[in-house]
Formats: C-alpha cells, structure tokens, sequence
C-alpha cells in the first residue's frame, strides 16, 4: 500500500491572500488527474482542517478523488501526526507528503516530501512531475516553479 499524506492551504488551492480571492480546492482536479490512473492510492488528509471540519466533510471536499481510499491524521502537529499514522497503519510501505513547508519535515524524515510554492500549489507542472515520478518509482531532478 502506498499514501500520499496532503495538505490543503497552498497545494490545492493558494495559501494567504485576501479572503475569497481564490477558490478552495480549485487545483483538486489536478491531483485527481495525476492519480487517475493509479486508484490503490490511499489519501491521507494532513491539514489543519481537520481540527475544524468534520471528518466526513473533508471527504466530501475530496469527492473527485472517490476513487481512492480517503482516511485523516489524527491530532497533533504534521510531523507528529504523519509519524503516529504510519505507526498505526504498517501496510502503508511507501509515502510521499505534499505540502507549502517543507520545513516542517526534518532532514532523515523517512517520507518523501514534495514542497509546493504556497501560491501555485500542485498546480504546478514541477510539483505535478515529481509526484508522477514518484508514482511511476522514477528520479527526478529538483527544479523550481
């Protein structure tokens, strides 16, 4: 089983900015796109948005991914809250965070982490090529966005 741990603010829509200037999950169809054709993907929700909403609410903000498995840290800080998930959860033997601070996520995390710029998200064609490369078990060289 692999997971993709994700974040919400600054990966599927812009992080900041003033209110309303951007449509949440407007960059969801995105990563439906790079997961469609590899449904045994399991979604785990990492954001601060689940301290607020309802687990079966952030589901429904995922509906276009309903082809894969859609599952939610539990509390805690990221870092925390990913490491205490995969303890619980051993039949995840590869995972890959998707997250707008990197910086949360030492170096010797055992995940691979791909940064977003908080403004383009995974909207971006560099961030969308390492998680596909990822996918596909390929290398890929760092270039930004």
């Amino acid at each position: 089983m692999r997971a993709i741990f994700i974040d919400f603010d600054g990966v599927l829509h812009p992080a900041g900015g003033p209110a309303g200037s951007c449509l949440p999950f407007e960059w969801l169809s995105d990563l439906a796109a790079i997961l469609s054709s590899h449904p045994a993907i399991r979604i785990v929700v990492h954001s601060s948005w689940h301290l607020t909403y309802p687990h079966e609410e952030i589901r429904e903000f995922l509906s276009a991914l309903s082809a894969h498995e859609i599952d939610i840290v539990g509390p805690g800080e990221k870092l925390q809250a990913i490491t205490a998930y995969r303890s619980a959860h051993p039949e995840i033997e590869r995972g890959l965070v998707i997250d707008d601070e990197p910086s949360e996520f030492p170096a010797g995390f055992p995940l691979q982490v791909v940064a977003c710029d908080p403004a383009t998200g995974i909207s971006c064609q560099h961030v969308k090529s390492q998680v596909t490369a990822w996918l596909d078990h390929t290398n890929t060289h760092p270039s930004g966005c």
